[in-house]
Order: structure tokens, then C-alpha cells, then sequence
């Protein structure tokens, strides 16, 4: 069975009194009413008989007890019999003897019980006084008269009170007043900058009414204390103001402190620790020689056990050192399940004899509590425990040695008070050796170590001080160098975002404001503030010079996204960034800061300090940006929170937010699952608009975008209305309509130039509109597809510059959500003349395309321009189109702008007209009759040119039918190159009645792809079929099989000429030539013979003339 199963913390120990709540009989039960208990009731008693002494305070360390004893007074004069009884068998008879004779008691006295808090002490205070009428049966009607009192002020309320007392001085003994934590009372009024003026007026009334009062104030410091951040001035003042109050001394001795420990621990019954061994070697190295001490303390400290009696003996000076004192550091202790805490050690512990030793103490302390102790007065002297320790194990000493050297360093530190100091006997008992020669061995270990040193005057072991570097000295000099100077204050580094939650919740978008601390405020500030954003929409600045309320209201009306205030606690800020500041000076400094490198001890002691320091520096700051009076839009804002605050500032910045509730898309940076739906749903925008929910089915991430972004805010419908599945109009989102209309307006703005897409989602995401990154793209395509054919796209090139598309298409949405900047848009705006001109244009294209076109830029050019650039390649690029030479110019050019245009409104509206009318001399329909001219040359060139080559080819081949196709098959069949077989092959297709074969047929002769066509190819293409002509009949000539023959019944003949060249060479041209019809031939030579003898030449003239003219044909033939 573990210990826990056998010990526990009593119930009332498990947490701290509540003088409001915890009064009952049963609370009395078991409370331990040690001397300084007695002495401090005892005190107040005679005080109050002997000099009529009303106010007191009781000040003690926390966890002492402060709260129970003054529920202990509330007992003993409380009206309940059962209470005051209860209350009564604590105390002893000396005290029960002395309150008789020093308070009065019949009907018993009222109980105001107030705990302070957050709220003011007005208010805690007027809380407790109904409560109290309410409680005693004598006052339950003063409580129905006085419940409705609505207290102003601190004179207020003691008006209030003066009076009050007055009436109830026949109805009870008199008014018991307590203020529990009266220090976070003071703490408030330092805070809002007040005076002690509610207690200085208290103690005044106290001395000069008539009934009987006593005030008791709990604290655990001087009034002074609370103000130290306000000046020596103030403080000395409230120091006087206590001064009219009798302040009691509540300071539990460690045995006190033991017996205390002791009442706390309950065990079973089965238990017996009387006679434990341990607490009596404790006892007998103590060396007590008072045996009625002796007697009390071996009880107490049996009373303790689990815990070691060493370990009971140190909890109560520990728990009064600076480092315990944020927490009720005993009994906080005695409950915590940290690491190596008491708690832990019961649940891991089944052996009976085991104790909580000053070995476990030492590593509790340091693995919960060492930042806190490194920070505080102890600081020094733990980091020099811990080196020893770290010097021990570093140099391999025995484990045990190491458990010692724990034990000594605790009683180093913490043992004085207690009047513990590391005796041999001591050390026996605190590490269960019994042989002393093994002590003296590990003793020896660790003085060989360095790690510890004997002082021969205590007759006792101590940590070895491994340092020479003072640190709170060096700090005070560096404090002290930076005088009056704001350097620290410049140094200080603090950096927080406060989220506007409420807005959030409330429009979806995540905003921030960015925290900051100057010590006073000019226009450079705002403008490094503004200039250094990097995602926060605002700044909340505190200054720590005072500064007066009007200048904070004209500065927070002249810059909305600042939110300023005055620090109420500028001295506490200043006075710990001096601090902080004072350390990273140590550690400039050359010579300490070298000389720190290589002491592990101070260094440690330093690292403890900083942290310290930041810490209370950060706390510091926390706490005046929240207790701060902040000014935004020129007005003092009435929210308490940050939070609230800056929630408020964000709504009226950002007055034109549409509500977006969608966290995946409506955020800046978005993850790859969110751009990955992104792109889905822009993809889905552009292709599936007349779909339900965009064609998008289940309940994917981009479903839940396209509801929250276009569905709920009626930018879509599937179902056209209007002919338009797009919407800009009033029956969309009011806040996405005005959100659409900025961008309209600057699109208007800057009709007729390339507007960047990047300028829109600039503004867009400023104020007072602040979309975005995640959202914009959904929101600009839309934007866009609603305007239908008002705008046109471009995109930029290769080139940098940005060319006219046709319309979004999937790369262009895709660069919306990374590369807006890439994208750009053009309004077009026309006048009255240029939308007539369009007309006529628009009925142009809808002749020449078949399609219905609307009187819109973007619906003219883009057919237009989609039939020049369907035009086959080489009539894009031919120079050869009218004789007439500034005719077959102006429709080069007319062509070469529909190619090369990139933005429709310059093309239809700027430059065609100028291409088609240079002078401006024809009305609008002869410039349609002259693009009509153009476009129907442009597109026949190539149909002429096939019908000039299949004109050529006919006159080859005259042949048709069966006959032709068994030519060409022939040829296929004996014809060995390869070029021949596809001419004759596509030749063999000339019958079909259509085109292809002769574009194949051109494209085998000129021996290039239809794509590589130009005017000088296409007119070597006539000759270059003559050639294969020749190659085709030569090879249907040379076949010479009977049954060929008679298929192929082809009349050729070859012609041949032979000439002698002027070197004497003779050069043979022939060629195989159709036979043609004799009778028409023999009329052309009569023509030709009539023609010779015109011309009058001799002989040898004609014979030259006609041997040139038939080596010329053959040529042209081959």
C-alpha cells in the first residue's frame, strides 16, 4: 500500500481561508492556536481596552494564518452561539480571560467581511456591509433600508457608514471590520493613480463616533510598499496615513510553523509515529537543551512524518523567503503534484519508514521554483549550491556525497532561521548514515571537490562561494549610471498581438492590433509605426510621459489605426526596463562580461536575474496596458478589455467588410488544402456557371467556400436571370455591392488604360474594406465575369508587356490567387460616334462570321480577329495581293494589325478607321465596303491559288476517270522514287471532288509542310508539277507489257533538240509531250508561220527565233 493510501493533507489546508465563506462551527475544529496566534489576538484586546484604539493592521507573510486568525476574532464575537463556542475552545483560558475583560459582549457584533480583488474597495467593501446587515438578525431591517444606496464615492461611503453605525449602536455590541487582502485594495488605487483618502477618512470616523468599531486590515507589507513605483514622496505620505493604524506583527516561528505542518498531516489509525526514530537523532543533534521546548517540538515534528523532521523544520522559513511569497508556499506545497513534489513522493513511496527528505526539498526547489529563487535576494547563494552540485557530478563524486551536499546546501541557505546549521550530527540525520567514518569519507569527497569548506566557529559544513562577482551590486551601479536617461526605455522589447475577437466572431475576418511602448509620442513615431506593419491593422501604443488626455484624443483623431494611452504606471515600467537594461550592460561590458563567461556561479546567478527581470518587466506591461485609459477615433473608449477595444477600432476601420463566416479561405496566408479547393473553385467559376453549385457535389472544401463566398451573397445562380449567371446588382450582399463598386469606380476612373489586377486587390485590401488574400481571387473573377463584355483581359507576355486575350482561361485564374500583377483589365467607354462606328462593325461580323454579334468591343473583335488568325500561314505572311500597289498596301496593313492586335478598343476604335480612311474622307459604310473588299481577298488567296495549280494540273493530265487512276497506279507500282509514288497517289485522288490531295500534292513537290508555305514556294509549286509530270508520263511510257499498252493508252511523243553551245558543246534537250488534236494544231502554226513572215526576217532569223522558243518551252516543261 503507496502512502498516499495512509496520509493525507487535512481538508481545511487544501486551500486558502476565506474570511467571507468558510465561518462555520466546523471550521474551528482542529485549528491550531499557537503563540504568535495568541500574542497577536492578545495584543489587539488590550490595545482596544487600554487606549480605544479602532484601527489595525494585522501584517504577516502569506500562507501564516492572518486570514484564520481573523476569522478566529469574527468567531469570538459573533452572535451565533454555536460560532462563538466553537470559537472559544481554541483559545486558551488566558485569552478567553483577557477578551472578557477588554470587549464587550451581549447581543454580539456585526461582521463586515471584505475580501479584496479586481473591483474597487468602495464597492467590495458597501458589498460586505448589506451582507453583514443581512447576516444579524438585529439588522435585517437596516439592510432592507439602506439596500437600495447607491455609494458615489470613498467620502461617500463614509457618510454612509458614520451614519449606518449610528442607527445599530442600540442594536449590537458593535462592528466588527475586516478587510482581507486589503493589499490588492491598496494595489487598485495605486494602479488607477488614487490616494489612501477612504482609509485616512476611516480611521478619522473610527476615533470620533460613538460605536463601538474595530477595523482589522490584512497585509502582508507596509502601505508604502504599494506605492513604491509612485515616488519616495507618496510613499512617505501613505506611510503616515498607517500610521493611524496599530499595526500588529504576524510572524509564525518555525516551531509554529512545524506545529502548523504537523495539525495539516492526517494518517490512519493503524499509524503510530511516537518515538520515531529519525525525529529523535533530529532532536538529539539540535542539541535542545529546554526540555519543555524539547518535549513540544519531538510531538510536532512526529506529528510531520512522512516528512523528514529536517525537511518540517525548513518549510517555514522557506515559505517566508521573497521567492514564496506569490503563493501560500507551505501549504501550496504540502498539496502540489509537481515533479518531486510531497504528493508525488507518497504516491510512488510503499514503505512505511520512507521520508521526504531535504534531497527530495532540494530537487523540488529546483525544478519548480529555481527561475524564482535565481531573481531573488537568494539568487546568489543557490547558484552557488547548484554549481557545487554540477561541479560534484561533474567530478564523479559518490551519489551519496551528492544527496549530502543537497542537504548542506539547503541548510545554507535556508537553515539560520531556524537555527539549523550542517553538523555532523545534522548530516548523520539528514542522510540515514549511522557510521560516522563513512560521513567524514563523502565529507572529504567533497571537499576535495572544492564544493564545500568547514567553518571551524559554527563546527559546520557550507556550500563553497565559487564567485567574486557581485551582481546586485554591479546592477545598482548601472542603474545608477543611466540617471534620468530614456535609453532603458528605448531597449525595451515588447512585442504583442491582441486579437479583435469580437469581430471576428461577428464578420469572420481575422484582425489584429500590435502592442508597443514609447515613452512619448511625434509624428515619426506614427510613421515608423505605420511605414513597419506586417499584418496588423492597428497599433496600441502606451506612453509612459504623461501625457494630457486632449492630446491623446486630437492624436487618435488624426491616425484611426492608432490606439493610444497614457501608462498609469510609468515609473514601475521605467524603473524595471532600468533593471533589465542594467544586466545587458554587465554583460556588454567588457571586463564583467568576460570575467561572467567563465563563472558558472554568477553566471547562473545573472541568467536567473535576467529572467527575473523580464518576466516582472513583461508582467509590468501587461498590467498598464490593461489598467490604461485608450483613446481611438478621438474618443476615450468605454470597453475594459484590450480585446474589446481593439475589436471596436477594427469594426469602424474596416465599416465595409462583407461577412465572410469561413475560416479555411477567409484568411491571408491559406494552407495547401485551401489553395488547392481555391483552384478548384475558380476552375469551377469559369467553366460551370450554369451547373448547380458550380457542378461541384459532395462536401469537398472548395463547397463550403463557394457557399460562404457566392451563394449566400447572391452573386451566383445557376438559373440565369437576366441571361446572367453573374451578379452586380442590389440584390446581392449590400457590403459585397459597395465593395463591387469601388472597384467599378476605378475602373471607370481609368477607362481606356491597362488596369492591373494588383490594383484592385490593393484596393480592396486596404480600408475601409480589408478583404482578404484568400478570398479576393473568388471575389475579382466574380467581379469580372459579372461585367460581362464592359471589359477586356490581358495578360502579360515573354516581353513583359501585356497582350489581349480572349478571356480568362485556367492558367489566368490560377495567377489570380499568386500573380495578380501579372493580369490586367481595360474598361472601354465609347462616344456616340465610336458606338455607331461599332454598330457598323458589329453587322460586318456577323455577315462575315454567321453568328449573331452584340454591339460590344470584345464580341466584334474577337471574331474578327479569331478569322485572320485562322487564315492559312502563308497568306498571313504574303506581300502579293491587288496590282494596284497602294491598294495591295493598304490591305497588307489592314492584316497585319487584325494579327498583331492585343487590345480590341485600339483595334476597332483607334486604328482600323485610320488604316481604312487615312484621310477621314469616307463615311462609315464605304469604310465597311473597303474591309469587306479586304477580308474577301484576304480569305479567297488561298482558294485562288489551289484553283490556278489544279488549272495546271488538269492541263497535265487531261485524263479522268478509270484512265487516270490506273495511270497513277502504274506509276506507284514501277516508279522508284518515293516522292513520284505520293504524287502519283495523290493524283489518283484528284476525282474525289475535293481539295486535300492537291494541298498533299503541293506540299510533296515544294517538299515542304503546309505550315512552311510562302508566295516564293508556292510559285516554284507550277513548275515543280511540270517536272513530275514528265517523271510520271516518262515512267508510264517506258512500260512496256502488252496488256499495260492496252490499258494505258496514252499519245505522247518525245521532242528533242539539239544545239551547239559557243564552246563547241553540244547540249540535248527533249521532252515527253502530249499529241494534241492535228487539226487545231495545224491552225496555230498557220497563225505562227503568218506571224514570221510579218515580221519580215530571213532564213536564218526565223530558224534562231524558233529554236530559242522551243529550247524556252522545253525548259519550262522540265
Amino acid at each position: 500500500m503507496t502512502l498516499n493510501k495512509q496520509y493525507s493533507i487535512a481538508t481545511r489546508q487544501q486551500r486558502s481561508t476565506r474570511i467571507d465563506s468558510d465561518l462555520s462551527p466546523e471550521f474551528f475544529q482542529g485549528l491550531v492556536y499557537h503563540g504568535t496566534a495568541q500574542s497577536a489576538l492578545e495584543t489587539l484586546f488590550r490595545q482596544y481596552s487600554q487606549t480605544g484604539q479602532s484601527a489595525y493592521t494585522l501584517t504577516g507573510p502569506y500562507g501564516s494564518g492572518k486570514s484564520t486568525i481573523a476569522l478566529l476574532l469574527t468567531g469570538l464575537l459573533h452572535e451565533n452561539p454555536k460560532l462563538r463556542n466553537a470559537a472559544l475552545e481554541v483559545v486558551n483560558q488566558e485569552s478567553k480571560d483577557l477578551l472578557d475583560q477588554s470587549v464587550d459582549y451581549s447581543k454580539g457584533w456585526l461582521q463586515i467581511r471584505s475580501v479584496g480583488g479586481i473591483n474597487s474597495p468602495v464597492n467590495t467593501f458597501w458589498s460586505a456591509t448589506l451582507n453583514a446587515l443581512l447576516e444579524h438578525p438585529a439588522t435585517k431591517q437596516l439592510h432592507d433600508k439602506y439596500n437600495s444606496v447607491e455609494i458615489k464615492s470613498e467620502s461617500h461611503l463614509i457618510e454612509i457608514w458614520e451614519s449606518l453605525f449610528a442607527e445599530m449602536n442600540t442594536l449590537v455590541d458593535g462592528v466588527l471590520l475586516l478587510a482581507d487582502e486589503m493589499g490588492k485594495n491598496l494595489e487598485f488605487i495605486n494602479k488607477n493613480r488614487g490616494e489612501l483618502h477612504l482609509f485616512q477618512e476611516l480611521a478619522e470616523v473610527l476615533g470620533r463616533i460613538d460605536t463601538r468599531v474595530i477595523f482589522v486590515g490584512l497585509l502582508h507589507q507596509a502601505f508604502s510598499e504599494y506605492a513604491k513605483d509612485r515616488g519616495t514622496k507618496l510613499q512617505e505620505e501613505w506611510s503616515k496615513i498607517q500610521g493611524r493604524y496599530n499595526d500588529i506583527l504576524y510572524n509564525v516561528s518555525t516551531d509554529e510553523a512545524v506545529a502548523l505542518i504537523g495539525k495539516s498531516i492526517t494518517h490512519t489509525k493503524s499509524i503510530d509515529n511516537s518515538d520515531d526514530s529519525v525525529v529523535l537523532q533530529v532532536l538529539n543533534a539540535l542539541g535542545e537543551d529546554k526540555s519543555e521546548r524539547k518535549k513540544q517540538l519531538k510531538q510536532r515534528l512526529q506529528q510531520c512524518v512522512p516528512l523528514h523532521p529536517l525537511t518540517a523544520l525548513l518549510l517555514g522559513p522557506i515559505s517566508k523567503r521573497r521567492f514564496s511569497q506569490n503563493e501560500r508556499s507551505t501549504f501550496s506545497f504540502l498539496n502540489s503534484h509537481e515533479q518531486n513534489s510531497f504528493q508525488m513522493f507518497l504516491k510512488e513511496n510503499a514503505n512505511r519508514d520512507a521520508r521526504y527528505t531535504l534531497e527530495h526539498l532540494w530537487d523540488y526547489l529546483e525544478v519548480n521554483l529555481e527561475h524564482t529563487i535565481l531573481g531573488s535576494p537568494d539568487g546568489h547563494g543557490w547558484a552557488a549550491a547548484t554549481e557545487s552540485i554540477r561541479q560534484a557530478t561533474k567530478k564523479q563524486v559518490p551519489e551519496k556525497a551528492v544527496e549530502i551536499l543537497k542537504s548542506i546546501a539547503l541548510i545554507t541557505l535556508f537553515g539560520k532561521p531556524a537555527n539549523l546549521s550542517a553538523t555532523e550530527e545534522i548530516l548523520l540525520a539528514a542522510s540515514a548514515i549511522s557510521d560516522r567514518e563513512e560521513l567524514n569519507e563523502y565529507l572529504q569527497n567533497l571537499k576535495s571537490a572544492s564544493c564545500i569548506i568547514y567553518r571551524k566557529h559554527l563546527s559546520s559544513w557550507v556550500v563553497f562561494e565559487g564567485s567574486d562577482i557581485d551582481i546586485p551590486s554591479l546592477i545598482e551601479d548601472k542603474i545608477e549610471q543611466q540617471g534620468k536617461s530614456n535609453e532603458a526605455i528605448n531597449h525595451i522589447v515588447f512585442s504583442k498581438q491582441i486579437i479583435a475577437k469580437g469581430y471576428y466572431h461577428k464578420v469572420g475576418t481575422l484582425r489584429w492590433a500590435e502592442q508597443s511602448i514609447s515613452y512619448h509620442f511625434d509624428d515619426e513615431l506614427a510613421k515608423r509605426l505605420i511605414g513597419q506593419r506586417k499584418g496588423e491593422f492597428a497599433n496600441m501604443v502606451l506612453l509612459l510621459n504623461q501625457t494630457d488626455d486632449e492630446k491623446l484624443r486630437e492624436v487618435s483623431k488624426q491616425h484611426p489605426t492608432l490606439i493610444l494611452a497614457s501608462a498609469k504606471s510609468s515609473d514601475e515600467i521605467t524603473a524595471l526596463a532600468k533593471e533589465l537594461y542594467a544586466l545587458e550592460l554587465i554583460k556588454s561590458d567588457k571586463k564583467v562580461g568576460a570575467t561572467l563567461q567563465h563563472d558558472n556561479v554568477a553566471q547562473k546567478e545573472y541568467n536567473g536575474r535576467l529572467l527575473s527581470a523580464e518576466i516582472a518587466l513583461d508582467n509590468a506591461i501587461n498590467e498598464a496596458f490593461d489598467n490604461a485609459d485608450w483613446y481611438c477615433f478621438g474618443q476615450r473608449s468605454e470597453h475594459k478589455t484590450l480585446s474589446a477595444i481593439v475589436s471596436e477600432t477594427a469594426g469602424r476601420v474596416f465599416n465595409a467588410t462583407p461577412v465572410i463566416m469561413n475560416e479555411l479561405v477567409n484568411r491571408n496566408k491559406l494552407s495547401g488544402t485551401a489553395v488547392s479547393a481555391l483552384k478548384k473553385l475558380l476552375e469551377a467559376m469559369l467553366d460551370e456557371e450554369d451547373e448547380e453549385n458550380l457542378g461541384i457535389t459532395g462536401h469537398p472544401p472548395e463547397m463550403s467556400m463557394y457557399i460562404s463566398c457566392l451563394k449566400k451573397t447572391a452573386i451566383h445562380t445557376f438559373e440565369a436571370e437576366n441571361e446572367r449567371h453573374w451578379h452586380y446588382d442590389a440584390n446581392i450582399d449590400p457590403k459585397l455591392k459597395t465593395l463591387f463598386d469601388a472597384a467599378s469606380n476605378y475602373l471607370v476612373e481609368n477607362a481606356g488604360r491597362n488596369v492591373r489586377l494588383s490594383e484592385i486587390v490593393s484596393l480592396w485590401s486596404n480600408a475601409p474594406y480589408g478583404i482578404t488574400q484568400g478570398v479576393t481571387p473568388i471575389f475579382l473573377l466574380a467581379f469580372l465575369k459579372s461585367l460581362g463584355n464592359d471589359v477586356a483581359f490581358y495578360e502579360k507576355d515573354l516581353g513583359g508587356e501585356y497582350a489581349f486575350i480572349a478571356g480568362p482561361d485556367v492558367d489566368y485564374v490560377h495567377k489570380l490567387i499568386k500573380s495578380p500583377q501579372e493580369l490586367a483589365v481595360k474598361y472601354i467607354v465609347l462616344d456616340e460616334a465610336e458606338r455607331e462606328w461599332l454598330q457598323f462593325l458589329a453587322s460586318f461580323t456577323a455577315t462575315e462570321t454567321n453568328r449573331d454579334v452584340t454591339n460590344n468591343i470584345l464580341s466584334v473583335a474577337t471574331p474578327l480577329v479569331t478569322t485572320m488568325h485562322n487564315l492559312p500561314n502563308w497568306v498571313k505572311n504574303a506581300h502579293n495581293f491587288d496590282a494596284d500597289i497602294t491598294t495591295n498596301k493598304k490591305l497588307i496593313s489592314v492584316r497585319d494589325l487584325f494579327l498583331q492586335a492585343n487590345d480590341p478598343h485600339a483595334l476597332l476604335i483607334v486604328d482600323l478607321p485610320k488604316y481604312l480612311d487615312p484621310k477621314s474622307e469616307l463615311t462609315f459604310n464605304q469604310k465597311i465596303d473597303v474591309l469587306e473588299s479586304y477580308f474577301k481577298v484576304l480569305r479567297s488567296k488561298h482558294e485562288l491559288m489551289l484553283k490556278a495549280i489544279k488549272k495546271k494540273v488538269k492541263t497535265l493530265f487531261p485524263e479522268n476517270g478509270d484512265g487516270l487512276k490506273s495511270m497513277c497506279q502504274l506509276v506507284e507500282q514501277k516508279a522508284g522514287d518515293l516522292r513520284l509514288k505520293a504524287f502519283a497517289r495523290e493524283l489518283g485522288k484528284s476525282e474525289d471532288g475535293l481539295l486535300e490531295w492537291l494541298e498533299s500534292m503541293i506540299q510533296i513537290v515544294i517538299g515542304r509542310g503546309k505550315q512552311s508555305w510562302n508566295e516564293g514556294l508556292l510559285l516554284s509549286a507550277s513548275t515543280k508539277i511540270s517536272e513530275f509530270a514528265q517523271d510520271f508520263l516518262s515512267v508510264v511510257k517506258s512500260s512496256d507489257t502488252p496488256q499495260e499498252k492496252q490499258v494505258l493508252e496514252v499519245r505522247t511523243k518525245l521532242v528533242s533538240l539539239v544545239l551547239e553551245d559557243n564552246d563547241g558543246q553540244l547540249n540535248s534537250y527533249k521532252k515527253e509531250v502530249r499529241i494534241t488534236d492535228q487539226e487545231n494544231t495545224e491552225n496555230q502554226i498557220k497563225n505562227v508561220e503568218r506571224t514570221l513572215k510579218e515580221l519580215e526576217m530571213d532564213e536564218f532569223e526565223r530558224i534562231h527565233v524558233l529554236q530559242t522558243l522551243l529550247k524556252q518551252a522545253l525548259e519550262a516543261q522540265g
